[in-house]
Formats: C-alpha cells, sequence, structure tokens
C-alpha cells in the first residue's frame, strides 16, 4: 500500500459516516412532517366539527355534505315548514 492509504481509508469512513447521517436525518424529517399532516388533519376535522355544532339552524348537507344521509335531515331548513319564527314582541 502507499504512504497515504490509511488517511484515505479514514476519509472514506468519515464521508459514509456524514452521508448516512444526512440519509437518516431527512427520514427523520420526512417521518414528523406526515406526522404533524396527521395531526393538523385531525385539527381541521374537529375545527369543522365545532363549527358544525355552532351552526344554528343550518342544514345538515349544506355543512358536513360527506356525513349527511341522503334524504334525511333533523335540521330544518329555509324550506322546510318546520321553519322557526321569533314571536312577536310587545
Amino acid at each position: 500500500m502507499g504512504n497515504n492509504a490509511e488517511y484515505m481509508i479514514l476519509g472514506y469512513a468519515a464521508m459514509a459516516i456524514i452521508l448516512f447521517g444526512m440519509v437518516a436525518w431527512l427520514y427523520w424529517r420526512y417521518v414528523m412532517a406526515r406526522r404533524e399532516e396527521q395531526l393538523l388533519t385531525e385539527f381541521e376535522a374537529e375545527q369543522q366539527a365545532d363549527s358544525v355544532k355552532a351552526a344554528v339552524g343550518a342544514m345538515e348537507e349544506d355543512v358536513l355534505p360527506q356525513r349527511a344521509t341522503p334524504g334525511q335531515s333533523g335540521m330544518s331548513g329555509p324550506s322546510s315548514e318546520r321553519v322557526r319564527t321569533l314571536p312577536d314582541q310587545p
């Protein structure tokens, strides 16, 4: 072997360790980003569910169309006969 073969081997080993560390770091960032995306999705779903509870008199189909039962709604809409009216005030 040459005079500097040991240094070449050490250099390649150091670069392999650094490269492995970078790949592991990128994978860890990917995992954490996926976890954060899942948490944001859950938060948005909770926020949308809270807005449904806050919508008084809104039709179920208008607020959550993906959860509404086709053709059935327990809420009265503007075209329904069961629309609530305010009593006349004196």
